[in-house]
């Protein structure tokens, strides 16, 4: 019988050690489940920040370029304006004012455009900053 009370202990041991063992398994592959979930989380927002900042920058862009365009069609336009007044022109100091009236203008014009741009691009990129950074506060 000193056998069986020995062996009762042995089993009653090798039980608690598989019963401790399976959870902390368990534990093990929850905390898992959890990070992986988190994990998951962060990566849907990530990809919805991206999304948003794609679509803010699309605009932008179009926003960017169609303003260029505009900046180049009135440049063009002044530069035939200022082709026929040329034509016309009989005295030397007339050519010269013409000239740096134009050139006056075209600068005032461009240098205005890209004050406006860079406004344009500061704000594009806080836009596009905006979903990241909210998602990194968390």
């Amino acid at each position: 019988m000193a056998k069986t009370a020995g062996t009762g202990t042995r089993a009653k041991a090798e039980a608690l050690g598989k019963e401790t063992t399976t959870k902390k398994i368990e534990n093990g592959m929850d905390q898992m489940a959890g990070m992986a979930s988190k994990f998951s989380e962060y990566t849907e927002g990530s990809v919805k920040a991206l999304a948003d900042t794609t679509a803010a920058s699309t605009e932008m862009l179009r926003e960017i370029g169609s303003r260029n365009m505009n900046l180049f069609t009135q440049t063009v336009e002044q530069g035939v304006e200022l082709s026929q007044a040329l034509a016309q022109v009989r005295d030397p100091r007339e050519l010269l004012e013409l000239q740096s009236g134009f050139a006056k203008s075209v600068f005032s014009a461009y240098t205005a455009e890209m004050v406006a741009q860079t406004e344009l691009y500061l704000n594009a990129w806080r836009d596009a900053a905006k979903p990241f950074m909210a998602s990194m506060s968390r």
